[in-house]
């Protein structure tokens, strides 16, 4: 009895399908399941020669970078190479955890992502060949194992670690890749939104009403004479300058003389020139923009300014009229100058008087501002 246990239970391990007997519950089925597996694979790898794992690693690397460089792009190509290479990945796992399972050793061809990403790539039909897919009837479908109970799962080993190997060596241009396709998506996904938003927004008609500019204003900017204070106005150029009368915005007194300065056209002209009064601004040349400097009551402005310049000129006169002297006293000598008093020194003391126009009219009246000076040296002496 023991024996036929034990001869029961290693063929259920062993033998696909194999039922154990006695039965066993469900949790240990799958654990006995998973070790199937695992000896499984340690078979695989002992009956899958060292060259002939070389030989399929070589191949399918090959492929991979065949993939990469017959889409044209190196960016482009790399990430649907990244995305395929994954699918491939995928189909082989699914063989390596469930070789028994007939299901998952058959890839359709006419599925949407696999038409995308495998079947329209020879690099990928080739990898799918070299680990054991063969075409199924109408060529619509691969097969690995058919009508066989159990798969060999030693070169779905090798490729799953091959393509593992080729994505860690090329992972930086892969998330270069992806980066910029997500860029491009997303850029692709803004303008498809924006047409989409366009074509719903309702049309407005807006009527634009072009404003005509008025070529006839014309603007002043003006002073009183003596202010800092700019006042602006905006007459039409067809208006006469005695019309800016009214718009100064001081009073004048009626009779008042009122004189318009303009240093930019050499423009002066007074409110008793009839004239000048007269004529528009267009023609005094003072559009479309003039500065002007406005003076009122010429008449005592200019009294008030004849008599401060000549209390200027009378000031400047009186202060270089009056007595001045200068007397340098020092030390020179003995031939230097006859008027000198001899120090027991040796040197002699010099006495210079420097007078204005008033000394020099005394001098030309005979009486000599340096004789006095010498005199009074004496005197001191």
């Amino acid at each position: 009895r023991d024996e036929n246990a034990v001869r029961n239970f290693l063929m259920g391990l062993m033998v696909p399908g194999q039922k154990f007997n006695p039965p066993v519950s469900a949790e240990d089925d799958a654990r006995y399941n998973d070790l199937s597996g695992k000896l499984l694979k340690l078979a695989a790898a002992s009956s899958f020669s060292f060259s002939a794992r070389e030989r399929l690693q070589n191949r399918i690397g090959k492929l991979l970078n065949e993939l990469v460089s017959s889409i044209g792009d190196e960016d482009k190509g790399m990430a649907i190479a990244d995305d395929s290479a994954r699918i491939l990945r995928s189909l082989m796992n699914n063989v390596i955890h469930n070789p028994f399972d007939v299901k998952f050793r058959k890839v359709n061809l006419g599925n949407k992502v696999i038409a995308a990403k495998i079947a329209r790539h020879a690099a990928c039909l080739s990898i799918l060949n070299s680990i054991g897919f063969k075409p199924d009837g109408d060529e619509s479908a691969l097969v690995v194992a058919k009508d066989k109970r159990v798969v060999n799962i030693a070169p779905f080993v090798v490729g799953r670690d091959c393509i593992d190997k080729w994505i860690d060596r090329n992972r930086y241009l892969i998330a270069k890749a992806a980066r910029k396709r997500k860029d491009e998506d997303n850029l692709a996904r803004l303008a498809a939104e924006a047409e989409e938003a366009a074509k719903n927004q309702p049309e407005v008609v807006e009527e634009s009403e072009e404003e005509e500019e008025d070529d006839s204003l014309c603007t002043i900017k003006f002073r009183l004479e003596g202010e800092k204070k700019l006042h602006e106005i905006e007459p039409d150029n067809r208006d006469t300058l005695s019309s800016l009368l009214d718009m100064l915005p001081f009073e004048v007194d009626e009779g008042e003389t009122v004189q318009f300065t303009c240093a930019a056209r050499r423009l002066v002209v007074k409110s008793t020139d009839a004239d000048k009064m007269a004529q528009s601004l267009s023609d005094l040349k003072l559009a479309p923009s003039a500065s002007i400097v406005v003076k009122v009551g010429e008449g005592s402005a200019q009294t008030s300014s004849k008599g401060s310049m000549a209390e200027r000129a009378a000031a400047r006169k009186k202060k270089t009229s009056g007595s001045h002297s200068m007397h340098s006293i020092g030390l020179y000598s003995q031939n230097d100058g006859s008027k000198a008093e001899t120090f027991e020194s040796g040197g002699v003391l010099y006495d210079h008087d420097v007078s204005d126009d008033e000394a020099e009219e005394e001098e030309s009246s005979g009486e000599s501002p340096v004789d006095e000076s010498a005199n009074e040296g004496e005197d001191r002496d």
